[in-house]
């Protein structure tokens, strides 16, 4: 869409929302596949659709692996900066629409002017591949000092293979292992 970086965009977590486009304008869906329909089309991710002034964009739950999907609007969805993001922080309730999550008879406003997308999409070589699987890069932080954590403890952190619990989120996350 030749959003800039810092355009605002949609999270959904495992199931999106419907939503209707008052306006016509360009969107791309992005991140984990879910199922998605424009006026009960199929809608492909990672690529420019065109909605009608009218339309109804159904998401529904992820199709396979992952947990988040993304919906992108030309110029980015118009929310207001907060400590530097448009992000929202739902437990903080600030930033984003409100500080919260979406409800019914949200409206969400588009970029004014922003710059019509044409029809693209991304090249298959660079749409991310998502497994259930993953290696992840870990920085000591303070709890990494013996005082919390001997050698032995360390060793078994890197050779154990961990499971997210499910009950985890962005500001924590428990892992089930020994």
């Amino acid at each position: 869409l030749d959003n800039p970086a810092d355009a605002a965009g949609l999270e959904m977590t495992v199931r999106g929302p419907t939503l209707r486009f008052n306006t016509a304008t360009a969107f791309c869906l992005t991140g984990a596949p879910m199922t998605a329909t424009l006026d009960e089309a199929p809608v492909p991710f990672w690529q420019v659709v065109q909605a009608p002034a009218g339309a109804v964009l159904r998401l529904g739950t992820i199709a396979a692996v992952g947990t988040r999907a993304y919906l992108c609007v030309p110029g980015g969805i118009q929310v207001p900066r907060y400590l530097g993001s448009r992000a929202t922080f739902t437990l903080g309730q600030f930033g984003g629409h409100g500080g919260r999550t979406l409800q019914v008879g949200d409206v969400l406003h588009l970029a004014p002017e922003a710059a019509a997308a044409g029809a693209r999409h991304l090249p298959e070589s660079l749409v991310p591949r998502y497994a259930n699987r993953w290696t992840l890069r870990v920085i000591y932080g303070p709890h990494g000092a013996p005082d919390f954590f001997t050698d032995r403890d360390i060793e078994t952190f890197f050779a154990t293979a961990w499971e997210v619990h499910y009950n985890s989120s962005r500001t924590g996350v428990r892992l089930i292992g020994p």
